[in-house]
């Protein structure tokens, strides 16, 4: 299989393909160790090398098909931790419930993406792998935390790469890079790490939509023992792809009053967006949830670091030692001091403050059927912005400064709950791509998906393949 035609493929095609005899799954392992070859010396997007000859399950949807995990995901094998020297060179024991989920699919895990520490941050940058750069652009960041497994589908070594949102890491490193990412709703898929807010969520970035559907059907439902409402589909999410989606009532918005505004290449996606949408048939307006941004974003930054110094705790006390200066991102300690001085009424003002966001929001798809943002403030940021070990600020301002001038629009949803999905959109001026987000109703993921399908057929962006590419065998020049 010539390496332009692999890189090209989703993973529904090449499943396809196996199953057809046309290639075997010893040949895909191949392919994507050539194109890691080709491209990540220049992207930095994995740990390690590409295991040719990893495991893979015959009789399965996704038979041989290669597949990144993220860098502390719970995948046999896999990195221990997310970006963290703390747990340098740790692996993974045993497969968790959604890495299992996918294995029973059939793929192959071929190997593991860089993150950020922990997945703390919006850009994936760490003292323990370096920067992790963009297809598009090497001087800019593919963002955080899934910033390697974005990185890593969109330069096509893989069609599918593990991902966890807890603020919008599927969905701006997505945004950055020009691929497809969907948050799945809270408790759609298994997470079995999440604290007091159950703020993150597992799925995959893809680069196409009928991809994240079919992932989404292997890995769907709650780990044992959690308690989720959301029932489980009335058909495959695969089936909703192909499925028109009516007519429906979608409401846009560029800015979030009183905190944050997104910039021209963002906020002009947005309304070219909106314009499509409107010529496919749907009744579009402006109109967004009344929710008190700044109010929210306080609660959001004790929600985020509440928690933090017990993790850090916990291994510390699995290490036998303290952690070294040296083995956290400065930002890191920040972050754990932060937390620290959270209170549990600060917390329970947090509690209040996201119940009035959810209000807001529920109140919204009562009136609407979709709501569309930009997936994020600005395109993708340079490499070095928001870098964790690169500044003077306090937890708070650091924050608050990546917020505003980056990731505003995605941890709102964290919070409630609802489905969320970063879309390609187009290039802006700089040539970097630009991705607008569609917000379902609650449990909503078949709807958003079949309007997502509908833009991608409308508007398609998998032919456009970045400077940096497996497909162009040395890894440069645009195709």
């Amino acid at each position: 299989m010539r390496l332009d035609e692999y890189a090209r493929h989703d993973a529904t095609g090449l499943a396809a393909l196996v199953r057809s005899g046309e290639v075997d799954p010893a040949e895909l392992a191949a392919c994507a160790a050539a194109a890691a070859e080709a491209v990540d010396p220049t992207l930095n997007a994995l740990v390690g090398p590409i295991d040719e000859n990893a495991l893979w399950t015959s009789d399965a949807p996704f038979s041989g098909v290669p597949v990144l995990s993220k860098s502390g995901h719970g995948r046999a094998g896999g990195p221990l931790g997310a970006g963290t020297r703390l747990l340098a060179g740790r692996t993974v024991p045993v497969d968790d419930v959604f890495s299992a989920r996918i294995r029973a699919s059939g793929v192959a895990f071929v190997g593991a993406t860089t993150a950020p520490e922990f997945g703390l941050y919006a850009v994936t940058e760490s003292r323990l792998h370096g920067a992790t750069r963009n297809p598009w652009d090497p001087s800019r960041s593919p963002g955080g935390s899934s910033g390697g497994a974005s990185a890593a589908v969109a330069a096509g070594i893989v069609p599918v790469a593990t991902s966890g949102d807890g603020g919008g890491s599927i969905r701006t490193p997505a945004h950055c890079t020009g691929v497809f990412g969907l948050k799945p709703s809270r408790g759609r898929t298994p997470f079995e790490a999440n604290h007091f807010f159950n703020l993150s969520v597992n799925h995959v970035t893809t680069r196409t939509v009928r991809d994240s559907a079919a992932f989404l059907d292997v890995t769907q439902g709650a780990h044992p023992g959690a308690r989720s409402l959301i029932p489980p589909p009335s058909r495959p999410f695969s089936a909703e792809v192909d499925r028109e989606p009516g007519r429906l009532r979608i409401g846009f918005a560029t800015e979030l009053a009183g905190f944050a505004t997104a910039g021209p290449d963002s906020a002009d996606a947005a309304g070219r967006t909106a314009a499509l949408l409107a010529d496919l048939g749907h009744d579009v307006a402006e109109a967004s949830p009344g929710v008190a941004w700044a109010g929210f974003f306080d609660a959001f930054l004790r929600a985020w670091t509440h928690a933090l110094p017990w993790s850090v705790g916990r291994l510390e006390r699995l290490l036998g030692r303290p952690a070294e200066p040296e083995e956290l991102e400065v930002m890191t300690w920040r972050y754990r001091r932060h937390g620290e001085t959270v209170t549990v009424a600060d917390l329970l003002d947090a509690d209040q403050a996201f119940r009035a966001a959810s209000r807001a929001v529920d109140d919204y798809f009562d009136a609407f059927d979709l709501w569309l943002t930009p997936t994020a403030v600005t395109p993708a940021p340079r490499i070095g912005d928001f870098d964790p070990s690169g500044t003077d600020e306090t937890a708070a301002e650091y924050s608050y400064r990546v917020l505003r001038d980056y990731s505003a629009f995605t941890p709102l949803l964290n919070v409630t709950g609802h489905p969320a999905a970063s879309v390609p959109a187009r290039h802006g001026a700089g040539g970097l791509p630009i991705g607008v987000q569609l917000v379902g109703r609650a449990a909503g993921e078949a709807e958003l998906l079949r309007v997502c399908a509908q833009l991608e057929t409308a508007n398609p962006w998998q032919q456009r393949t970045p400077p940096i590419w497996a497909g162009s065998a040395a890894g440069g020049g645009a195709s």
